[in-house]
């Protein structure tokens, strides 16, 4: 059919217009909104940070709203949840979901006491903690699902904002302690920032995921910038595995190519500058008289990275529950001590390794959820770059040698893991050599 056009030799064909959903804009206004409110969410922490400011908000009104949204989605593009039930990250949820829901089965509601029959306190808090994990899984799916039937990329752009906002909050928390929530707070380490996550160990993890996948909807450059200022709220956590985390990562980065060569020369002059007013920081810190109760614990964390010594009570808390959850796992090696095991043991904490954690909970089969994730994220054509791909799979693998609660409270960790684990990413579309589009109204109609 003569079409009135002529195409010049090696001219590129110019690529078709997206096909146009039978709902067309509403159902991809309604997509693209519902996927940019739950990321804003869950990497800002709002569920948990409205509990922390009023009990009576309970964060799963908001996660089950969020599921109620995505239900009606499920409906209309009731193809893809076939395709996505399929999937690799599906078949994972779902394999760690029928495992928490076996062992939430067999705990009897009561024990039998020299004939006396009573409540098992013990097992009524273990089934709530599992309880409570099948819960974040079940929204991972469904997250997971609402991702998967999507190919909007323009709504990744909330995590621009999310990048920028959580550092500087948790930069506002450490200077005005108390500003965000109350010192009391249950999680809080005072002298420590972070914000809306009151833990600063969760904060750091957070800033460094939000910073990655802003990334697959920012140029090289802009990212330089983004790179620093999570660097400034990482280092205001005092977080040693994300301080170092954030390190590696830009070695990553900038060898994948996902960085310029110009963000080592920007990074080592902002440390460089941080290492020249160390002094007057720890002068600053001996003068606020309200962090007198936490100054021994935060130049603790200074003289690690200078002396590199683990003489601190946090470290010496986690070598102990290290060797207690590797003891566990050696007497129960196949089957493991059961979901929530760790958490119901003689230490104060749980293993502070997601590792360590399914194997002693869950044994072999623990060990193999931890090495398939690790697989789908390496595999997943989520990012365009690769580069970035492996970054945020190298933060999985090596951030599980010092968190436990990835698949617990921590719920930005499962919907990293539903998202980038995917199979239909900018990376799948440019490897099926399909067009990639960006800030565009195609994109919106597919």
């Amino acid at each position: 059919m003569n079409t009135g056009m002529t195409v010049q030799p090696g001219a590129r064909t110019p690529a078709p217009s997206a096909p146009l959903h039978p709902y067309g804009r509403w159902l991809a206004g309604y997509q693209g909104v519902l996927i940019a409110g739950a990321l804003a969410a869950i990497y800002t922490n709002l569920p948990i940070y409205l509990y922390v400011l009023d009990a009576s908000l309970l964060p799963k009104f908001i996660y089950f709203g969020i599921v109620a949204m995505i239900l009606p989605l499920m409906l209309v593009r009731y193809r893809e949840l076939g395709t996505y039930l399929a999937s690799p990250f599906a078949v994972w949820a779902g394999l760690l979901l029928a495992l928490n829901l076996i062992h939430l089965s067999s705990f009897p509601e009561h024990i039998t006491l020299a004939g006396i029959e009573l409540i098992d306190t013990h097992g009524e808090a273990r089934r709530s903690l599992i309880s409570t994990r099948v819960q974040y899984i079940v929204f991972a799916l469904f997250l997971g699902f609402a991702v998967h039937a999507s190919a909007l990329r323009a709504c990744l752009a909330v995590l621009v904002v999310v990048a920028i906002l959580v550092p500087c909050a948790v930069m506002l928390d450490f200077a005005s302690p108390g500003l965000l929530y109350p010192l009391d707070t249950s999680g809080a380490v005072f002298g420590r920032a972070g914000a809306m996550f009151v833990n600063p160990n969760l904060a750091g993890e957070a800033i460094l995921l939000s910073f990655l996948l802003a990334c697959a909807v920012l140029g090289p450059a802009w990212r330089v910038p983004l790179f620093l200022l999570a660097g400034a709220g990482v280092l205001v956590t005092l977080s040693r595995a994300a301080i170092i985390a954030w390190i590696l990562i830009l070695l990553i980065l900038v060898y994948r190519k996902a960085l310029p060569t110009s963000a080592l020369g920007a990074t080592a002059i902002a440390l460089g500058m941080v290492l020249l007013y160390l002094g007057s920081f720890e002068s600053y810190l001996h003068s606020r008289q309200e962090f007198d109760d936490a100054s021994n614990n935060i130049l603790s964390r200074l003289n690690f990275f200078s002396s590199y010594s683990f003489d601190d009570d946090s470290s010496e808390e986690r070598a102990s529950v290290i060797a207690a959850s590797w003891e566990v796992f050696l007497q129960n090696p196949v089957f493991g001590a059961g979901a929530g095991a760790t958490h119901f043991w003689s230490h104060r904490g749980s293993t502070h390794n997601q590792l360590l954690l399914l194997a002693a909970e869950y044994g072999l089969l623990g060990i193999f959820l931890w090495a398939w994730l690790l697989r789908m994220l390496w595999k997943g054509l989520f990012f365009e770059d690769r580069g970035l791909q492996y970054a945020t799979a190298f933060m999985f693998a090596f951030m599980s040698l010092f968190t436990h609660q990835m698949f617990d409270s921590s719920s930005y960790w499962l919907a990293t893991f539903a998202m980038v684990s995917s199979v239909h990413g900018a990376g799948h579309a440019r490897r099926a050599g399909k067009p990639v589009y960006r800030y565009k109204r195609q994109e919106m109609l597919t």
